[in-house]
């Protein structure tokens, strides 16, 4: 069982409502003819409806007119794009599932994110191979999508199995010259990923002086009031997140199978926007467009391939 289809208002569920939950979907979709075929890949996709933002997204092939079911994920719908350098595809091991290494530009960060849309990369790949289906070798298709895929943009989301609500702290209005400085502290990014020992030096020198502030500053304050957000990996799983974001945004939604409560978030966490879902039952204190929360997260993407 996914763990995280907890986060979408299925906090009792059990591996036998869940598969339960999978083929009765799978039986009405397909009755109601809305699985999304591609018939040269013989792949299909049903989007299970849970709430207006969020959903389950099963994926499987088809046997003749026969649909078989490989893997399902619960999802939610980013609303945020953000521009990027050049992102790269991987295959998980176990599925025909991927994840995205991605240079996000505002943040200079990169992230990796559980790929949502399979089946727009998968016709984006089969667009880009100049020879039969018949000899869309494993090995070769795999070859071509570890090219790097330049200026895509991405929609970033997030699933959480809980947090808390934390206070906002008092911040000061942003001036040119800190903007200036941002714009500076970007580009010294980009020429520190190309090589440059001025820029490596310079971003050092920085990160020591912060440290030195913050060492000085922990004695007397709490950590919370002076790290405002913050966005960083956590445990073995290569997707998964510690985050401190600001909600930006923020309304509820209903689970149209067990009626609990989902809260879809817009957080941001070091300039990063993204999308989140959390069950109600999960959180603790009581959020609002400009508090903050404090969890970890299993990121998303949408890859605008087209």
């Amino acid at each position: 069982m996914n763990l995280f289809i907890k986060s979408l208002g299925f906090q009792d569920i059990n591996s036998s409502m869940e598969e339960k939950l999978i083929q009765a979907g799978i039986k009405d979709s397909i009755e109601k003819g809305l699985v999304l075929r591609h018939e040269k890949l013989k792949r299909g996709v049903i989007i299970l409806k849970v709430s207006p933002s969020t959903g389950l997204y099963i994926y499987g092939r088809f046997d003749k007119n026969e649909f078989i079911f490989e893997y399902y994920y619960p999802f939610v719908i980013g609303k945020k794009l953000s521009d990027n350098d050049e992102l790269t595809v991987e295959r998980h091991l176990d599925k025909e599932s991927y994840a995205v290494v991605c240079d996000e530009l505002k943040t200079g960060v990169t992230l990796i994110f559980y790929l949502q849309n399979v089946m727009d990369y998968m016709e984006y790949l089969y667009s880009n191979v100049d020879f039969k289906l018949d000899s869309f070798d494993p090995d070769i298709k795999n070859l071509i999508a570890k090219q790097p895929i330049k200026n895509k943009k991405v929609a970033l989301c997030a699933l959480s199995l809980g947090g808390m609500i934390l206070l906002p702290t008092v911040k000061r209005k942003k001036d040119s010259r800190e903007t200036a400085a941002e714009i500076n502290r970007r580009n010294l990014i980009q020429a520190a990923k190309n090589g440059d020992e001025k820029a490596i030096e310079s971003l050092t020198i920085d990160d020591l002086d912060t440290y030195s502030q913050l060492s000085q500053r922990i004695m007397k304050e709490d950590v919370f009031t002076i790290v405002d957000s913050s966005f960083m990996p956590c445990g073995v799983e290569c997707d998964q997140y510690s985050v401190v974001g600001e909600i930006l945004e923020l309304k509820k939604e209903e689970n149209i199978y067990t009626k609990e409560n989902i809260y879809i978030m817009v957080l941001e966490c070091n300039d990063l926007v993204f999308t989140m879902a959390v069950n109600e039952v999960c959180l603790v204190g009581e959020p609002a467009v400009g508090r903050r929360f404090k969890g970890q997260i299993w990121l998303q993407g949408c890859v605008a391939f087209q």
